[in-house]
């Protein structure tokens, strides 16, 4: 919020003449204009965070400002992105583009980069959600001297409603009659950053926050405001939906539209936790291309921890293969917790401890193993009270004015199951206890196992790659999850972290807004 200028106090209102008959003057009444605000919540790693113990920060404002975590140790990493000691960065880069500007009550113009950045605009990484930030500010705030019906081309909405067989015969009037919306109310964007490696209970308090400050300043400016309209990428739909039907702000919603929400989580984040980030050197040494480099952020950040696949996402997306036969087929039965996320004893399990303290990686320390304990312990807390009950609490619950849109496209395929795929390797039994003390953390392990015939043998495991449509981040099976409780669903083919620069996506966002600011007062 900007103490230079009231954000909120900013659009024009209409006057009524009120004379009443025992009075010999004209009262001027101001009438109560409305507005519908959409607030923003990003994915994970989409909003930036300060450090506020060594103020370095995780700052997604461009290439540029993320080149530096090419050369981030395991142990840096652990240290700046540490849940406790960060925090949102509000002071991240604003996007131009704006095609209107805004006055306080006293005339004067406000800068587009000081109202937006008060709108929360800088806590997002304006590298993945700036330019469309800005064309949904621009369609949603047209100028006055422009229509609505004349700009907005109504095919272009066409993929909010093909395939709903009970629209009147007349679309033209239907969409017509969602864009006669814009001139009867306001749609200020929003944006509400939160600190994506706590909690996404906790991040969903941030978010109640911002939607109760966002609608008592409209009415403090004497507006009609009760609702705002929330849209999501990514793990911002799971903050969205714990703040709507766990702490209860449907009330303070109109409704919500998801985009490649990971409904019942994704086992790529498995494969991160083993193997590292896959895709492009870029993307994958940014984020971390090691399990040594994943692990000493992921293993104890809850937010993240909570992408993994719940029990709703189903059986057997792990698999275990050897010499081309499944050997292990997990979860067996519906608690992935047990099989995948807490088993220590097999290498396939997803937290090898060693690696949640960087420190404690190849050292030889006499109070190793108690602090390998201690690492262990910490990550089963999580995981039994901050990841369980998240999900728990999160099962099959949305908002009852859903709408959401996920890809399904073989161009961005997707880890719908983890596949460790082993052949007998060429270690004898005496160098692979040697190859122990020099763990591979990346894309294989080793194992020593007994064959069919009883006997110990070396084989190394390595993760196939991905088998399932989606967006490259999310499986088709997970994002099109709770489509039978939206309004109205899109598949689109689109890459995960740029789903909002699909154009199809972006219209079917407009005309949800539209079609739930239709239906209200």
């Amino acid at each position: 919020m900007s103490d230079e200028y009231d954000i909120y106090d900013i659009f024009d209102t209409a006057h009524s003449c009120h004379h009443p008959s025992e009075e010999k003057h004209v009262t001027r009444v101001r009438c109560r204009d409305w507005v519908l605000p959409v607030v923003f919540v990003p994915g994970v790693m989409g909003s930036n965070l300060k450090n506020t113990s060594n103020k370095e920060k995780w700052r997604v404002d461009s290439v540029w400002s993320l080149l530096g975590w090419l050369w981030k140790s395991p142990e840096a990493r652990q240290e700046i992105l540490n849940p406790d000691e960060t925090e949102v960065d509000p002071e991240g880069a604003i996007p131009h583009g704006l095609n209107r500007s805004w006055k306080t009550a006293e005339g004067e113009t406000i800068p587009n980069e000081a109202l937006m950045k008060a709108r929360g605009w800088g806590e997002l990484g304006s590298m993945v959600y700036g330019e469309f930030l800005v064309w949904l500010e621009n369609w949603l705030n047209l100028p006055d001297d422009i229509s609505a019906a004349d700009s907005i081309p109504i095919t272009q909405l066409v993929g909010l409603v093909r395939d709903d067989v009970s629209l009147p015969e007349d679309f033209d009037a239907t969409v017509n009659g969602w864009l006669k919306t814009l001139t009867r109310y306001h749609f200020p964007v929003h944006a509400c950053g939160y600190n994506w490696l706590q909690s996404n209970a906790d991040s969903a308090d941030a978010l109640a926050q911002r939607v109760d400050a966002i609608i008592d300043g409209y009415r403090r400016a004497g507006m009609g405001c009760d609702r705002v309209i929330l849209l999501t990428h990514s793990m911002g739909g799971l903050v969205a939906r714990y703040y709507s039907e766990v702490d209860g702000g449907n009330a303070s919603m109109l409704g919500v539209v998801h985009g490649v929400m990971p409904t019942n989580g994704a086992p790529v984040f498995y494969r991160r936790m083993k193997c590292g980030t896959e895709g492009g050197f870029f993307t994958s040494h940014i984020m971390g291309a090691t399990a040594r480099e994943t692990t000493a952020v992921l293993g104890s950040a809850p937010g993240p921890l909570q992408l993994v696949p719940t029990p709703a996402y189903g059986r057997h997306w792990l698999q275990i293969r050897r010499n081309g036969r499944a050997i292990r087929s997990l979860p067996e039965g519906d608690d992935p917790y047990t099989a995948i996320y807490l088993e220590r004893e097999q290498w396939w399990g997803m937290l090898e401890p060693a690696l949640a303290n960087p420190e404690l990686t190849g050292s030889h320390a006499p109070d190793r193993e108690k602090k390998i304990q201690r690492e262990w312990d910490k990550y089963v807390k999580t995981m039994k009270d901050k990841v369980k009950s998240f999900h728990k609490n999160m099962a099959n619950r949305f908002n009852p004015n859903t709408y959401l849109f996920y890809s399904d496209s073989p161009d961005h395929m997707s880890y719908g199951a983890v596949i460790w795929q082993g052949r007998e390797s060429e270690y004898s039994r005496h160098l692979w206890k040697a190859a122990q003390s020099r763990p591979h953390y990346n894309q294989y392990r080793l194992a020593m196992e007994t064959d069919r015939h009883g006997h110990e043998r070396v084989y190394r495991y390595e993760i196939g790659e991905p088998e399932d449509p989606g967006d490259g981040t999310v499986p088709s099976r997970s994002g099109r999850a709770g489509a039978e409780h939206a309004r109205r669903t899109l598949a689109v083919a689109t890459e995960h972290q740029s789903a909002y620069d699909n154009a199809e996506a972006r219209w079917f966002v407009l005309g949800a807004i539209l079609e739930m600011a239709q239906q209200w007062q």
